[in-house]
């Protein structure tokens, strides 16, 4: 595809998806490559309703979107980041090349986290993931802080910029 000119460039349509999904606010794509390739795309809540009353679930989702869209939200970063997580542990192993690391720190990323978190997920300590490799990937546009520099409760999230 690539060589006919039908792709820009090859090896990013995973995680630039990844990436839209998350700026819509929709769960990112479980995708599992232990056996075979399965992917499996969540669906709105919203697409259920296909086929019933649209005036009753317009008057209903309206009366509820504007009360709930704060939980809902935040519902939708937590359970991508749990989605997250779970594909990341996955691929974690004893003993991890550098770039294997990096690979895992950039997927969790895709949704905030903070060092803390990334340590834990990686089974590797704090000081190490931050000073061998969240200070580089900041420093090289790689990741962002989601804060400014030295808040506490800082978090880092995948550039979105690096797959364009």
């Amino acid at each position: 595809m690539y060589q006919m000119g039908y792709i820009e460039k090859y090896g990013t349509g995973i995680t630039e998806n990844i990436r839209r999904m998350q700026e819509a606010r929709l769960l990112a794509p479980e995708i599992d490559l232990s056996a075979e390739f399965v992917t499996t795309i969540w669906r709105d809540n919203d697409a259920t309703n296909i086929g019933t009353n649209d005036a009753t679930n317009d008057a209903t989702n309206n009366a509820t979107n504007d009360a709930t869209n704060v939980a809902t939200s935040k519902d939708y970063l937590a359970v991508n980041k749990r989605i997250i997580d779970r594909k990341v542990k996955k691929k974690v192993k004893k003993r991890m090349t550098e770039q294997q690391l990096q690979e895992c720190i950039i997927e969790a990323c895709y949704v905030e986290h903070s060092v803390e978190e990334l340590a834990k997920l990686l089974g590797k300590p704090e000081s190490h993931i931050r000073n061998r490799f969240i200070t580089n990937m900041v420093a090289d546009g790689i990741l962002l802080r989601t804060k400014p520099e030295h808040s506490s409760g800082q978090t880092y999230m995948t550039n979105p910029k690096l797959d364009k």
